[in-house]
């Protein structure tokens, strides 16, 4: 008899026999009854099971109950007339849809109660339910034509039609994707779109209606069958093509399922086209999955009343209310069916093996059979030596087997025989057997012999072979992968308090990894399917939780032996609640699988529905978790939360009251202080949790996996956790990190954090708590952390070591911590004044130059079209210009000049180009007007679509938009990392690019697609370019639509180096590489599809940038230059050409004069030509010119 778990839905089988059936005669029954009609060619009763326990599943994964019907004839019948009842004064109670049963054919109808007769929502939930497909149309691992990003000169209009040409297509198997290494079909590194295509025919129209989608996929999807969008996640609206990307993130591991029956019309007999386009969120993703499926799911019933296990009746109704057949029972025993013999079918009787949807050909008994077998002594620590006898007492004569590795006990098993001697800790799993079938539940009984551990037990016991796939298959998730195991408990006493079954799956990423000896995380979960639906247990006291549904075995990847502390991740989630965070409690056992010590695991709650009703209480939740996978209800807070921390000016005061409307903020704060002060650098990008109660609830945030902090990660104590938030890190900006970079853009929020972070750190961050808390869970788990080391060889002294450096952690975080706070929030932007040229050229053709003349007051020098003659003129700027302006125009004969004063406000002045020296300007006090805080560093101006676009960093390094479309506008960059110095702005299309140095040395690029910008909601995207300190001004460039960057790398970091969690990349990317070059010189950081950019050094610049750099490029975005003054004086100009930057000096070309000041450039649109200026001595304005040969003119001279 097989006893494994087995999901069974309404399935309609045809025997392919109806021989061996003796006809049934009219009023034969289990008793006869009047008025029962029942003949050979009609449907019947054939089996029922009222005490479903430990055998089949139903489509929500439940052991309901469940009836068979029979068609015994030679033909079809359509069961829309008949029905079931359980009350005989009742006969319409439950009605069969109007559905054929074939002939020969069975039907199993479940007695749930549920009263439906389509799938479950959980059915097509793949980690709830592991409903197969009825029928599948297109398989996991099929072939497809797919197209890439990389493919992009290929025609794509009408793709997903039925008989778009896809010959140019390659052809590979599902899934596709890169970076997981668990892709079929590897695509390029930042591949943003694939399209796939996959031909099927049908044959003749579905039997069931129940079409279903499967997907997996990161991060977003779009499916068309037979040219019409069926369904999609994360994807626009329009067509998708090579160029589309996903419009929100999400992490794959886990297929959804979607219903598309109300599609199934769209079917047609013969060919039929199911295409996907799977999205990346951007280029700089690190992976990208996309795995499809298409199927149809069974036809199931579920009748409106359950069957009583202590007894009771059930009938057939037919036509006309008549009841066709009718069956009484008595008390029923678990897992044995009561039905009709094949060979007699007026028999009823007791199946040891029930048969579902098939013929009932086991042996039949009389009665249920019953057995209940015990062992002496009783499980538990025993001395070497203990004798161990096994009973059984049962209603018939009985063998019990019994097998010692885990495997179930069979007919063939050894037989107990006597008592069996045990000289080291072993496992029975025991059974009674009569013949060939086994009688009740299997036992398992675990006896640990010798040495008495000094912590909780847990023993699991399971097929050697089921528990070789949960170890070893990586790719498996979901509830498919559970497999059926039995748990027992055993107090530090030796005392067993826990015995039941439960399903046993892998945990974490890290479990993905690694063979059979890898020391892995597991979950445990209890359903009534196993046994006990709860583990009514109280295994974690300080949870204050007297049952669970679901446990987790972390076996702590990053921090355990040989080289590891194992306490850092319980260590984190201690510290969090004793500041008042929500938190999954943990304790110790030792594990051991089928006999074997596994060694030490902590035992943690799982985040979900039930751990929050238990420690907040009942309710529906939004639960999210690393990759913004949905854990419970919807991401569709989760996604509006990001949208407005993205878009949304915090500093004001209503924004940040709006927001305290959706997060709680004392949590929030507690959660990121406790990250960052214990160094988790491993996170925000990765480990994490959120959860709000519905409909309304605010967000909450819980520590996950934090083995990187405390110093377990590959960083050093004195890597500053602002500069690791700010301006280093992980992936992108994750919602955390937007979420705290905005807050402390609110005045009132910084203030509260630095006193929360005073207040923990002398509390329970402070020195005397941390200790206590490492030292309680150091001496928890000693005695058995030395036994594990002994029995793999490992030197305790290494385990000894990393306490210590847990311990010296603690004794040192809260100063540093306390000193990085005060300097973060000490940090004032110095003014950086820029004494270089600013130029303009208007429509009417009026040119202009703005400089310093020699007594160091701003002039300007004026061109009339068409002239070389060059006039000068002071300008009247009131209060002078701290730094260069900058120019633009917005009508045809004019010059607007933005600037910061002396006073630091900025301000605008205009004039018409031929005013002369003593002509009108308008003058405009902008940050005063608006009421904005002063400009630390010269403002920059672009202008698009007619409308100006001014951009300023203050004094606190925040980075301010201003912006004239009828009157001036306002909003501060959000969710950014703090700016040093000043900012330049520029367009990249409909897209304004913002770029500047973090205080930390980092640059930095803000980017805002002005097409889809509203006043209030300007969602502003980052990207940094890591790994390399930067000094001065960094510019960006576009290169085939990818967006690059020139800095100056400086010899050392401003400050503190911020860490970057580079560890995939330098582990798994292929190409992966750290710069090479030498400081001091000039990097162009190259955009190459991965989670970092490529540096290169520029050659022959090493040393030679005086001050400031020039990068510009021509008006299709073809060619770029950049240009420098160097160490001599010599005006240096580089072409990029590939992936090099070509030099050569123009001053030299020229015969001009040594250059005293930084030039600009630009290229004339009209002519083609390219242009410098720069100022050389006595503060003359020298004008290089290239239209195949270098020329000089001295504009000052020209006047």
């Amino acid at each position: 008899m097989k006893h494994i778990h087995k999901t069974i839905v309404a399935v309609l089988l045809v025997v392919g026999m109806t021989q061996g059936f003796t006809q049934l005669k009219d009023n034969d029954s289990i008793r006869s009854q009047d008025a029962v009609v029942s003949t050979s060619d009609r449907i019947r009763l054939n089996e029922i099971l009222a005490s479903n326990r430990a055998g089949w599943l139903d489509d929500e994964g439940q052991s309901s109950d469940w009836v068979e019907i029979h068609n015994p004839g030679n033909a079809p019948i359509r069961l829309g007339e008949y029905g079931l009842t359980n009350d005989p004064k009742d006969t319409g109670k439950w009605a069969f849809p109007d559905i054929r049963i074939p002939a020969g054919g069975y039907h199993v109808v479940w007695m749930s109660g549920l009263d439906r007769v389509a799938l479950a929502p959980e059915a097509l939930r793949t980690s709830v339910a592991t409903i197969p497909f009825e029928t599948t149309l297109i398989e996991h691992g099929a072939d497809w034509r797919f197209l890439s990003g990389s493919d992009k000169k290929k025609n794509t209009t009408g793709w997903t039609a039925v008989d778009f040409d896809d010959s140019a297509f390659a052809v590979g198997p599902a899934g596709f994707g890169y970076g997981d290494e668990d892709d079929a079909t590897e695509l390029q590194f930042g591949t943003t779109a694939v399209l796939i295509r996959r031909e099927f025919t049908l044959k003749e129209p579905l039997m069931s209606g129940s079409l279903v989608l499967q997907v997996d996929y990161d991060d977003g999807f779009a499916a068309y069958l037979n040219g019409t969008r069926v369904a999609e996640v994360n994807a626009a609206p329009e067509e998708p093509g090579l160029d589309s990307v996903a419009r929100g993130s999400r992490e794959a591991g886990s297929a959804e399922r979607f219903d598309l029956s109300e599609h199934v019309g769209l079917l047609r007999q013969g060919k039929n086209v199911l295409a996907v386009a799977g999205l990346n969120t951007h280029r700089e993703s690190s992976d990208m999955s996309l795995r499809v499926a298409l199927g149809v799911l069974p036809t199931v019933w579920h009748a409106n009343f359950r069957l009583p296990k202590e007894g009771g009746q059930l009938q057939l109704i037919g036509p006309e209310r008549r009841v066709m057949d009718s069956v009484l029972y008595d008390q029923q025993a678990n897992d044995q069916s009561y039905g009709r013999n094949q060979t007699a079918e007026a028999d009823w009787g007791y199946f040891l093996t029930p048969t579902p949807g098939s013929v009932n050909d086991g042996p039949q008994q009389t009665a249920p059979l019953k057995s209940k077998l015990a062992f002496s002594p009783k499980p538990g620590f025993h001395d070497v030596g203990v004798e161990v006898r096994i009973t059984a007492n049962a209603s018939t004569e009985v063998d019990i087997r019994y097998t010692r590795d885990g495997s179930e006990p069979v007919a063939n098993s050894t037989r107990v025989d006597g008592p069996v001697r045990l000289d080291k800790t072993g496992l029975f799993r025991a059974a009674a057997f009569v013949g060939k079938e086994r009688v009740g539940e299997i036992k398992s009984a675990t006896y640990i012999v010798g040495r008495r551990p000094t912590l909780p037990v847990m023993s699991i016991s399971m097929k050697p072979e089921d528990f070789y796939e949960v170890h070893m298959r990586s790719s498996a998730t979901g509830r498919g992968s559970e497999r059926t195991s039995h748990m027992e408990i055993f107090n530090t006493k030796g005392k067993r308090k826990v015995s039941t079954g439960f399903g046993l799956r892998l945990h974490g990423g890290f479990s993905r990894r690694g063979d059979f000896k890898t020391k892995k995380s597991y979950r445990a979960y209890f359903r009534d399917v196993y046994g006990s639906p709860r583990l009514k247990y109280n295994i974690i006291p300080m949870a204050g939780v007297k049952d669970f549904d679901k446990l987790v075995l972390r076996a702590n990847a990053n921090d355990r032996a040989p080289g590891g502390a194992y306490i850092r991740d319980q260590l984190m989630r201690d510290l969090h609640k004793d500041m008042g965070g929500l938190v999954s409690n943990g304790t110790w056992c030792l594990l051991y699988v089928n006999g074997k010590n596994y060694g030490v695991y902590n035992l943690v709650e799982r985040m979900d529905e039930d751990f929050l009703a238990s420690h907040i209480g009942k309710g529906e939740f939004d639960i999210m978790k690393t990759g913004n996978t949905i854990l419970s209800g919807t991401r569709d807070a989760w996604e509006e939360l990001g949208r407005f921390i993205g878009s949304t000016d915090i500093s004001q005061k209503e924004n940040y009251k709006a927001l305290k409307k959706r997060v709680d903020i004392e949590d929030f704060t507690a959660y990121m202080i406790v990250n960052l002060w214990g160094q988790n650098y491993d996170w925000p990008h990765n480990n994490w949790y959120a959860a709000r109660r519905l409909p309304d609830g605010k967000w909450r945030f819980m520590c996950w996996d934090s083995e990187w902090g405390f110093r377990g990660g590959p960083y050093k104590p004195d890597n500053d956790s602002y500069a690791f938030i700010d301006s280093g890190g992980a992936y992108g900006f994750s919602t955390q990190r937007k979420m705290f970079i905005a807050l402390l853009g609110n005045p009132e929020y910084r203030e509260y954090y630095q006193a929360e972070v005073r207040r923990h750190l002398d509390g329970a961050l402070s020195e005397e708590n941390v200790l206590r808390r490492t030292r309680q869970l150091r001496d928890t788990i000693a005695n058995e952390i030395a036994h594990e080391y002994r029995a793999r060889k490992y030197d305790i002294k290494v385990w000894h070591r990393k306490i210590e450096e847990v311990e010296e952690f603690g004794r040192i975080a809260g100063e540093n911590f306390r000193r990085w706070t005060n300097d973060y929030f000490a940090f004032r932007n110095k003014p950086v004044s820029n004494p270089g040229l600013a130029r303009l050229q208007n429509e009417a053709g009026y040119r202009h130059v703005v400089h310093r003349d020699a007594n160091g007051g701003w002039s300007e020098l004026i061109a009339a079209p068409g002239s070389d003659d060059w006039t000068a003129s002071t300008l009247p700027l009131s209060p002078p210009a701290a730094g260069r302006p900058a120019l633009y125009t917005l009508a045809g004969d004019e010059r607007r000049l933005v600037y910061r004063g002396t006073d630091g406000h900025i301000y605008e002045h205009s004039s018409v180009s031929n005013a002369g020296a003593k002509g009108k300007w308008n003058r405009q006090n902008l940050t005063r007007q608006i009421g904005l805080s002063k400009a630390a560093a010269d403002p920059s101006v672009v202008v698009a679509n007619g409308v100006p676009h001014v951009v300023y960093v203050d004094e606190l390094g925040e980075i301010h938009e201003l912006w004239l479309d009828g009157q001036w506008r306002h909003f501060p960059l959000p969710a950014m990392p703090r700016a040093e110095g000043g900012a330049v702005a520029s367009l990249d299309g409909s897209t304004l690019c913002v770029m500047y140095l973090s205080m930390f040395g980092v640059p930095y690029e803000q980017s805002l697609d002005l097409n889809s910008a509203t006043p209030d909601q300007r969602s502003w995207r980052t990207d940094g370019v890591h790994r390399l300190p930067a000094l001065g001004q960094p510019f960006g460039l576009t290169l085939n639509g990818r967006r690059n960057a020139v800095f100056l790398a400086a010899s050392d970091w401003p400050r503190r180096a911020p860490f970057v969690f580079d560890w995939n990349e330098r582990k798994r990317v292929p190409g992966y590489r750290t710069y090479q070059g030498n400081r001091n010189t000039l990097v162009y950081a190259a955009e190459i599809g991965q989670r970092f950019k490529d540096l290169f050094s520029i050659d022959e610049t090493t040393g030679q940038v005086a001050e400031t750099f020039h990068l510009f490029s021509d008006f299709l975005s073809t060619k770029h230059y950049l240009a420098f003054r160097d160490m001599q004086g010599t005006i240096r100009e580089y072409v990029l050409r590939g992936e090099t930057w070509k030099m050569t000096k123009p001053t030299e070309f020229a015969n001009a004069p040594k250059a005293a000041g930084d030039p600009i450039g630009w290229i004339d649109g009209k002519v083609g030509t390219r242009h410098y200026i720069y100022q050389g001595d006595r503060a003359h304005v020298h004008e290089l010119i290239f239209d195949g040969n270098w020329i000089h003119r001295n504009l000052s001279l020209s006047e």
